[in-house]
């Protein structure tokens, strides 16, 4: 490397290590729209699992096709995850953001409009596309407009949106029932109708700007001092980059996941991350999406009382997310995995000693036990992913480990209720138990504490700047 890269090099680490430690008031305001999404996206990957017996009942599809159709969106998400990581870094945080939002309400009215269980199959895998680009495009965005520690507890809210998403669902899905509604028009509205928020968030996002750290990391010196005076209100790159922009070459695939893999700290926050996020979607997917399905199946409870008990568990659940990010700056990203896991771990016993006993009432204590530890142990893994890397590549890392996600999600869904079928719920969901076991000890023996990282403070001294800014 000249000398002259040297001295960009070292510029750009500068800028971001100034980035890090600014804030903005409508910081925060930034960082609900991002999380915000995914309200939307799992308001309509879970109405699945509340509408699959209406799915049934018009189409009598096989338990391939329905499991297939269930799995469809994690299917297309994990393309989504890759294409959306590589193309946010490419191209810019904001325009993937737009641009995702506005594929999801296009596929979202599309499978209302399905006309049979294969093409509402085929719709939702395209409609995955989106969910998986803006988690990607999300998390990074976060993490490069928000100040270290409050970013973190930002980004860990994701699972609290992701439960208030399951509440509307259920409430929605209840609404109809109690109405008496055509089978057919139900699981249409169901799908279509997270288009309206979608577009709502679409045009509350219209107006955020482009992170400063994306056009720094491009070169875009000029743009990057004027959106970071905009945002933050001050020049704090005044004296850090030139007043000029320079051409600087990307990084490959290869050259990210090798950089991913050569700091021991970044190593094990990133192997940490990808074995938190399968998991915690393997256990979600295998136990918590077809509870409904399952209780239904023991012909414990009509559906709608399913639907209020399954109400009254995510309240809890999203109780439990919401307090989550709170105990970050006490527990850290590494107590709340360990909480997490444990509780899922003991719930998933309860509820089987319930289902074994048909027993709603110990099913139930179960759940809510097991959700309550699954929504701690789902918020760290995708946060710690996209906040250990470098801005350079963030964007791909983020969408490479929430990939595990959705792989997990997409072979659970599929393969489950085949499994449900040949083993009985009981085994299968014992087999379930052994991986937030694995999980725990991830958490223990893996993840280094990575609460309040940020773009180390002798980047800062080594040009005079202030540490605490």
């Amino acid at each position: 490397m000249s000398n002259a890269n040297y001295a960009i090099f070292d510029t750009i680490e500068h800028a971001k290590a100034v980035l890090d430690r600014q804030e903005a008031k409508h910081a925060s305001k930034a960082g609900w729209l991002m999380v915000t999404a995914l309200l939307i996206e799992s308001w309509d990957i879970y109405s699945m699992s509340f509408i699959m017996t209406h799915l049934k009942d018009v189409f009598n599809p096989s338990a391939a096709l329905l499991g297939f159709t269930s799995a469809g969106t994690q299917l297309g998400a994990i393309v989504g995850a890759i294409l959306g990581g590589w193309l946010t870094d490419k191209y810019g945080r904001r325009n993937i953001f737009m641009a995702s939002m506005t594929m999801f309400a296009i596929c979202a009215v599309a499978q209302g409009c399905a006309p049979s269980m294969e093409v509402l199959a085929v719709i939702r895998c395209i409609a995955g596309i989106p969910v998986g680009a803006d988690v990607a495009n999300g998390f990074t965005y976060m993490m490069e407009i928000m100040p270290k520690g409050k970013r973190e507890v930002m980004a860990n809210r994701w699972q609290f949106m992701f439960s208030l998403g399951i509440l509307c669902a259920i409430v929605l899905v209840t609404a109809f029932e109690l109405g008496s509604m055509d089978p057919n028009v139900t699981w249409r509205v169901i799908l279509a109708i997270p288009a309206i928020p979608a577009v709502l968030l679409l045009l509350a996002r219209h107006n955020l700007p482009e992170t400063p750290t994306w056009y720094v990391e491009h070169g875009r010196f000029i743009e990057a001092r004027k959106v970071a005076a905009d945002y933050y209100g001050n020049d704090c790159l005044k004296d850090v980059v030139p007043d000029h922009d320079v051409t600087i070459p990307r990084a490959g695939w290869g050259e990210t996941v090798k950089d991913l893999f050569s700091d021991p700290f970044t190593r094990r926050s990133t192997i940490f991350a990808w074995i938190s996020n399968f998991v915690q979607a393997l256990e979600n997917y295998s136990f918590s999406f077809y509870l409904p399905t399952i209780l239904a199946g023991l012909g414990i409870a009509t559906l709608v009382q399913n639907n209020i008990a399954m109400f009254c568990v995510y309240v809890l659940a999203s109780i439990s997310a919401f307090i989550g990010p709170l105990l970050l700056p006490k527990i850290g990203h590494k107590g709340l995995s360990q909480w997490g896991f444990g509780l899922v771990a003991v719930g998933i016993l309860v509820s089987v000693f319930g289902i074994s006993r048909n027993q709603m009432i110990i099913i139930i204590i179960g759940s809510g036990i097991m959700l309550w530890g699954h929504y701690w142990s789902s918020e760290s893994g995708q946060t710690v992913a996209s906040l250990v890397a470098k801005p350079a590549y963030r964007g791909a890392a983020s969408g490479i480990a929430y990939t595990f996600v959705k792989l997990a999600s997409f072979v659970t869904l599929w393969v489950f209720p085949t499994l449900f079928e040949n083993l009985g719920v009981v085994k299968a969901d014992l087999i379930v138990v052994i991986f937030p076991v694995l999980a725990f000890l991830a958490a223990s023996f893996i993840l280094p504490e990575v609460f309040d990282h940020a773009v180390s403070a002798d980047m800062l001294k080594k040009n005079g700047g202030d540490t605490e800014q």
